[in-house]
């Protein structure tokens, strides 16, 4: 089997076997790929990518029938859902109902998941899932480079999810955890925390030299300034457990420089190890091809569902799908058919009534009533699907309907935060529950120190911070600078008692 791990500028191939949880790596190969073929995971130009992989498993005598990929892109959304216990289809089902209406994602999004735990709301436990969403493009547009080459893709997964095969695999980094894996690239940042044996949050950030004043340190810049955002993410969402490891992989040229860095924190570093069910890696840099690596072991159906191809097929929206539909339609045919043999059979052996059972057999066999089992069948699962959507439904609604309404304090505690700096709103949206913060600083440092009052102030939730963008505007100076968003969930108690206490004031002063 092939396996690839492809991002904007490099495909990395690997040709190996996977038999009882063991990889075996018989050859592996780079491409070095020129920029704006593949954007945020957008294959711009199919018939040139298919012929660019074709030229090189044919020069590297790589050739096989079957592959997996692994892909990163800057357009893939992960959300940490919190969904009733369910299994299979079902789970599967309600997350992407639930992605679609909380993160406001259409229908052209493959949505797949990890469950990372169990939690209890209000008594009753649920499933913690940690959720992917890719745009389908992105997914096609290697469906349909593969079947131009003529070779089978079984799967396509997010790396978040690939190198996790690799971790929770190996007992050495179950020790290490919370533990924070850090992938580097020129291109891009990939950083995946794990607790409890679990994937419980991954960030893909696209880094380039323009961003950091085109400084030779860009690199270095980054990583630190992605680590420090995550150590406040984890300290904001779980004091009592930071994070005491880093694990890298990828570029790991700056590790010296990184380490020396972290250790003044008392954070513990390391590379990536390779585990001891993987072989064949002498001949190659193991950490360079640990995405490709980990795509080729089989997932846990039980505990996710991470083939992009899978969950399309599931919903029906591929070939794949059609494909699955007529399967499952065939086994009900043919079980409804021996079913009905034994039936006769039975008949005719204790009543004898030959003539009228096959009169009976030819009217079970007959169009029309061919005809009126398959419209019971469509239409009892268009009643399960309606049944599954209304149950989410319902849950989304109730949640909908509690969800707070904002006061002037509100708005000046997040004022707050900007104080003592250069940085000025440009916009305040709210939706669901949530609000997101538009600004813009005059220096490229005035961002993070923004961040880091958010979480300082504690009183939001899942603050998310995608770092900056430098804007120019030639007619207006106050509007150059560096822009920004912070995102975050409001929580509903903070905004009960500020109604409360503006309800009180407003009291006060009618009485005067």
């Amino acid at each position: 089997m092939l396996s690839f791990d492809i991002t904007d500028r490099h495909i990395r191939i690997i040709r190996g076997t996977e038999a009882h949880g063991k990889i075996k790596v018989a050859d592996a190969s780079t491409i070095d790929i020129n920029e704006g073929l593949i954007v945020n995971g957008h294959i711009k130009d199919i018939p040139k990518m298919a012929t660019i992989i074709n030229d090189e498993l044919k020069s590297k005598r790589m050739a096989d029938k079957e592959a997996v990929i692994s892909i990163s892109s800057n357009l893939i959304i992960f959300k940490e859902l919190h969904i009733p216990k369910a299994k299979g289809t079902q789970l599967l089902t309600m997350v992407q109902n639930q992605m679609q209406h909380t993160m406001g994602i259409a229908e052209d999004y493959s949505i797949s998941y990890t469950i990372a735990g169990e939690v209890e709301e209000e008594g009753v436990q649920a499933l913690k899932v940690l959720a992917t969403a890719c745009p389908f493009e992105v997914v096609d547009c290697f469906r349909k480079v593969f079947s131009m080459l003529g070779i089978a893709l079984r799967s396509v997964v997010v790396s978040c999810n690939s190198i996790s095969r690799i971790i929770l695999n190996d007992p050495k980094s179950k020790a290490k955890m919370p533990m924070l894996l850090v992938q580097i690239d020129p291109n891009f940042v990939s950083l995946n925390l794990y607790e409890n044996n679990q994937l419980t949050f991954s960030r893909f950030a696209s880094i380039d030299p323009e961003d950091y004043e085109n400084s030779e340190d860009y690199v270095y810049e980054a990583v630190n300034e992605n680590i420090f955002r995550m150590f406040q993410f984890q300290k904001s969402r779980n004091g009592d457990n930071p994070i005491q490891n880093v694990v890298f992989y990828g570029d790991t040229s700056e590790y010296i420089r990184l380490t020396n860095a972290l250790e003044q924190m008392d954070i513990s570093t390391s590379l990536l190890g390779v585990p001891n069910n993987i072989g064949g890696y002498e001949n190659f840099e193991f950490q360079a091809y640990a995405n490709a690596i980990g795509a080729m072991f089989r997932s846990n159906k039980d505990t996710e569902r991470i083939n992009l191809i899978e969950v399309d097929a599931a919903s029906g929206r591929t070939s794949a799908g059609a494909s699955f539909a007529l399967s499952v339609l065939g086994a009900v045919v043919v079980s409804a058919a021996v079913v009905g043999a034994v039936w006769l059979f039975a008949d005719i052996q204790e009543n004898g009534f030959i003539k009228e059972t096959a009169e009976i057999q030819e009217y079970l066999d007959s169009p029309e009533v061919a005809a009126k089992i398959a419209a019971v069948d469509t239409a009892q699962a268009k009643l399960d699907k309606v049944n599954s959507v209304k149950s989410v439904l319902d849950v989304a609604a109730t949640n909908y309907n509690s969800l707070p309404v904002l006061t002037t304090q509100f708005f000046e505690d997040i004022e707050a935060n900007f104080k003592g700096t250069g940085v000025k709103w440009i916009e305040v949206s709210y939706g669901d529950g949530a609000a997101t913060v538009k600004c813009i600083a005059e220096k490229n440092d005035e961002p993070a120190t923004v961040v880091a009052n958010f979480f300082e102030q504690d009183i939001f939730d899942n603050i998310t911070y995608n770092g900056f963008e430098k804007k120019k505007d030639e007619q207006n100076a106050a509007a150059s600078g560096y822009e920004f968003t912070i995102s975050f969930d409001i929580r509903e108690v903070e905004l009960e008692e500020d109604a409360a206490e503006n309800g009180t004031e407003e009291a006060a002063a009618e009485t005067n």
